[in-house]
């Protein structure tokens, strides 16, 4: 397969011949010239070789190409016969030519973070990360990297309407309403707010100056190496599964108050997409609590079970909040406001735990049916802690 891809990859006119056939059956004419194109400047595809869990479709989405091309240039009948360890031939120009439509490689420069690096393109940082198999949010110096396609996020700058993004990135006005339904008067937008840019397939590349940050909100820093910035907001990027309810429950704060910060979300709640940027109006902290989310650094000999143990928290919990953690020593990780499990020691009484958490015993009883109404409990037994909102902070003793 490597020497057959060697070959494909120099660019046969056969091979070209072949795409253009392909792709005129469905919508891809204007893709086979592209890849003409592509072939005739340098001849040379990006190549992958497939890593566990990933399928056409990731590449797909990944390099902003049809699974038509990538079955027709790797000829492939079945999109669900790849395996680990295929190479697998992606019909898109290698480049390093920066482009906010078309994935391209990037070196990393000394002082870079995928924060920097996201912000410079107008993408989220665990996209970045998702497609370079990187754990965390560092970035090492004279390391290559790819950026994908997309999905990309335009923070408005002053002067800027739905329209003008739109010609930024060679779009339909009508595309780009479609993609943010928060969106009610294309003219009128607001400083920092943010506009989702879905990939586009196919599409021809759009050249973004190299070095250029992304207008980003004075409300909201740019995260450090280690993801947060202390006192600032919290920002997230929103993950499969995850709602306006799950970042309640996970950060502690009323849905009222997230729309209070994010006003593109006020029209319709249940318009989130992963990739999303969403401010959590709480300041990032690394300082413990029994009540309210914090960060934490993992150390050397730390795993998931010991850090949920330390901070009285379910491991499931703790795995949900940071669902492409490595947890490995030095990353930075959420421990999320809550829910907390209490183990009973010896000595211990429901109204000593009620303390320990600022609440009541009635508030205890209710989330744990297994105790009965004289308050009994005993050693060893786990009362769970339901997740307070706009709590108060509690230093963790």
């Amino acid at each position: 397969m490597k020497a057959r891809a060697i070959l494909l990859v120099i660019g046969s006119l056969g091979l070209v011949g072949m795409l253009a056939l392909s792709w005129a059956a469905g919508n891809g004419a204007a893709q086979a010239a592209q890849i003409e194109q592509a072939t005739a400047v340098s001849g040379e595809f990006i190549t992958v070789t497939v890593k566990p869990g990933e399928s056409l479709a990731t590449y797909a989405t990944r390099y902003g190409v049809t699974g038509s091309a990538l079955l027709a240039v790797n000829e492939l009948l079945d999109p669900d016969t790849i395996s680990p360890g295929q190479v697998i031939i992606i019909p898109v120009l290698k480049t390093f030519t920066p482009s906010l439509t078309t994935p391209f490689f990037y070196t990393v420069q000394a002082g870079d973070t995928l924060f920097s690096i996201g912000a410079n393109f107008e993408i989220p940082f665990d996209v970045i990360a998702a497609a370079n198999g990187l754990a965390d949010t560092t970035a090492t110096a004279g390391k290559t990297i790819l950026i994908p396609a997309g999905p990309h996020v335009h923070i408005v700058a002053k002067g800027e309407n739905l329209e003008t993004i739109a010609l930024r990135y060679d779009l339909r006005l009508s595309f780009l309403q479609k993609a943010n339904p928060g969106v009610t008067n294309p003219s009128q937008l607001f400083v920092g707010q943010r506009i989702h840019i879905p990939i586009l397939y196919g599409a021809k590349p759009v050249p973004i100056p190299v070095g250029t940050p992304a207008p980003t909100s004075t409300a909201t820093p740019a995260p450090t190496a280690a993801g947060v910035v202390a006192g600032s907001f919290i920002t997230v990027v929103v993950q499969e599964g995850d709602s306006l309810l799950v970042l309640t429950q996970r950060y502690g704060v009323s849905a009222s108050a997230i729309l209070n910060v994010n006003p593109e979300l006020r029209l319709n709640p249940g318009q989130m997409f992963p990739g999303d940027v969403i401010v959590i109006p709480i300041a990032a902290t690394f300082t413990p609590s029994l009540s309210t989310p914090f960060f934490y650094t993992v150390a050397p000999g730390d795993t998931v079970l010991s850090i949920a143990t330390k901070f009285e928290m379910a491991s499931d919990t703790l795995i949900l909040a940071n669902p492409k953690a490595s947890f490995a020593a030095g990353a930075t990780i959420l421990v999320p406001a809550g829910p907390h499990v209490y183990i009973v020691k010896e000595g211990d009484t429901l109204e000593i735990i009620a303390s320990r958490y600022v609440v009541t015993t009635d508030f205890i009883i209710r989330a744990n049916p297994s105790i009965n109404t004289l308050g009994f409990i005993f050693v060893g037994q786990k009362i769970v802690i339901p997740t307070r909102i706009d709590a108060a902070p509690i230093p963790f003793p």
